[in-house]
């Protein structure tokens, strides 16, 4: 008892210190940010990766700064047994809407968490754990997939016509992390087949954002398995046969053993005796002994003559008409005249344990290996689980035929907004409220979308930071949630925000010279024409999140239609020049204070307003 406590104590010791080690490793890896919660799984019906984590996961890493610093955000999902083992993988991050307590896993991440068990078994688990790992991203990456069970094949018939390019292509879109081990669902004519990923270069874990990823398909788990049963069976019939052969050269030292014992042959005469021995195999021997000889000279020319083959016990047989007798080990130290041999004698050769019988050949089973074809087909599969898992492949499916999904990964390509562009969105947000540093992160990380979001008439941007934050980016859950918002009753309607301040003369200039012909702001959009639409279509049967869009959208275009043709731009404003300290003065009424950075900056950019404000907000 003592010694088991003493093992379990030093058990607990070494997987508190691998446990410090790995937080260490990962603190590093992640600069130092740190991200652990246990949290109930429920099903999410995504294609991708990407998880639904509670608003307390965007606040504890918005806390450590994880979200100003623009990184990816990944994380370590594990899944933990009684018996200390578990699957695990990585995933993405989709929003952060999730109840408190728990976690929306789509069925690929599930996936590779259950491995065969099935996904309902997650419902028995209770709670998985999910880590914030900040993923290596490589320029280049190679995958080796192998098809699970019998592979792309059907009752054994092969799939035909399956484009395996493209239906990758589908099933890794809007992907974010690939880990080695990981089962990859894919669907075919309505169809589930399963990859397991073998190998991942040049990390066994990876981001998948920005890589050139190349992939190549092994042998299935079936065909692999009869691989390496024909090799095993070559493996043996080799090793018999060698052992045959090594058999076989020691049966025949013996017989030259023995054949050194003989004494000479003698000549023919009145007291030699002739002997002739049938052999079993049809064979037949012939010497002479003299007739004072003992037997056992007898037997050891038989042990001695290859051809008889006469290792184990065995007995001559003395046999003519009336007349039979087997002579053995028994009569070994008589001589032939004392056992009535006479000038010829004829004996025949019975072995009693044959040498040659052959073992039962073993009967060949075929390699079985767990049938990694369609799920449909697997028993017990029902609960909220498999409806999560059918939603899923029915989207991914109407992909792969070519049908546009209303899916929320489908997002607009929006501009990239960079340099002087950016100050407007920076004071915009300062002047709303939002402190400084936190301004210029938001107007660095988003400043594409809260511009598409102010032509679509939304001007809370403060509110529409934290809804980005919330749905990490997505620009159509955030207008959605932005619309449903606006049409619920309003007891009391709080004070519109007060104006942004007008830029100073300084920092007009250098907008202008940077941008001297500027687009003429597009007309904010009418929130009661698109209340209005949204009823509309809600009121046809239209699901309200896919209303929301379509109103905005369908607003915006009859906007569009019915909007005159805008007026010629001014001419460009002449270029104008301001003093170092109005610079500085511009820069510390943005927020950004550090007066010696600040002259740093402007002298590296030779006073360029644009590139100072970009360089401070993306540090």
């Amino acid at each position: 008892m003592e010694q088991e406590q003493r093992e379990r104590e030093e058990q607990r010791h070494r997987q508190a210190h691998e446990e410090r080690l790995r937080a260490e490793a990962e603190a590093h890896l992640n600069e130092g940010a740190r991200y652990l919660a246990k949290l109930r799984p429920y099903p999410s019906s995504r294609t991708d990766d990407k998880l639904e984590l509670p608003p307390s996961a965007l606040e504890e890493l918005e806390r450590q700064g994880v979200l100003e610093k623009g990184a990816l955000l990944t994380f370590a999902v594990s899944l933990t047994t009684r018996t200390g083992e578990g699957g695990s993988t990585h995933a993405g991050v989709a929003e952060f809407t999730a109840e408190e307590g728990t976690v929306g896993v789509p069925p690929r991440v599930a996936l590779c968490l259950t491995k065969g068990s099935g996904l309902d078994t997650l419902d028995g688990v209770g709670q998985v754990e999910i880590r914030y790992v900040k993923l290596p991203r490589c320029r280049k990456s190679k995958v080796k997939f192998q098809p699970r069970g019998e592979g792309f094949h059907a009752g054994g018939m092969k799939v035909v016509s399956l484009d395996l390019e493209h239906v990758l292509l589908e099933t890794l879109r809007g992907h974010t992390a690939l880990t080695q081990g990981d089962w990859l669902p894919i669907r075919h004519q309505g169809q589930t087949y399963e990859l397991m990923v073998r190998e991942l270069e040049p990390e066994t874990e990876l981001s998948l954002i920005d890589t050139d990823l190349t992939v190549e398909i092994l042998p299935s788990e079936q065909t692999e398995a009869e691989l390496r049963a024909e090799e095993e069976r070559l493996q043996r019939e080799e090793a018999k046969r060698q052992a045959a052969l090594d058999k076989e050269e020691q049966r025949l030292q013996r017989c030259r053993l023995k054949a050194q014992q003989l004494q000479p042959e003698p000549d023919a005469g009145a007291t030699v005796c002739s002997l002739l021995v049938r052999l079993p195999s049809g064979g037949r021997l012939q010497r002479r002994f003299q007739r004072t000889w003992l037997l056992q000279e007898v037997l050891t020319w038989i042990e001695s003559e290859p051809e008889a083959n006469a290792e184990s016990d065995f007995r001559v047989v003395q046999k003519w008409p009336g007349h039979c007798r087997e002579l053995g080990p028994a009569e070994a130290n008589e001589t032939l005249s004392a056992l009535n041999f006479a000038r010829q004698e004829a004996l025949f050769l019975q072995t009693l344990a044959s040498q040659t019988e052959e073992e039962a050949p073993e009967e060949e089973k075929a390699p079985q290996v767990e049938s990694g074809g369609s799920k449909l087909s697997r028993p017990g599969r029902s609960g909220q689980w498999a409806e999560a898992e059918d939603r899923a492949h029915a989207m991914l499916d109407r992909r792969l035929e070519g049908e546009e999904v209303p899916d929320t990964s489908a997002e607009p390509d929006l501009p990239e907004v960079r340099g002087a562009d950016l100050v407007p969105v920076f004071e915009r947000l300062v002047a709303l409220g939002m402190a400084p540093p936190k301004a210029a992160a938001a107007s660095k990380r988003y400043a594409a979308q809260l511009k598409e979001l102010g032509e679509m008439g939304f001007e809370d941007w403060v509110k529409a930071v934290e809804l980005l934050e919330r749905y990490n980016g997505r620009l159509l859950r955030v207008a959605n949630a932005l619309s449903e918002e606006a049409m619920l009753p309003q007891e009391e309607m709080p004070p519109p925000p007060p104006a942004p301040p007008s830029p100073p003369r300084a920092a007009v200039a250098v907008a202008a010279v940077a941008a001297p012909v500027a687009a003429p702001a597009p007309a904010a959009i009418d929130k009661e024409r698109v209340t209005a639409k949204f009823k509309e279509l809600v009121a046809s049967g239209l699901d309200p999140n896919e209303a929301a869009t379509q109103a905005i959208q369908r607003v915006r275009q009859e906007m569009a239609e019915a909007e005159p043709a805008p007026p010629a731009p001014p001419a460009p404003p002449a270029p104008a020049t301001g003093a170092l300290e109005e610079k500085l003065r511009e820069l510390i009424s943005m927020g950004f204070a550090d007066e010696e950075r600040n002259r740093a900056l402007l002298a590296k950019y030779a006073g360029r307003m644009d590139r100072v404000v970009e360089a401070l907000c993306g540090s």
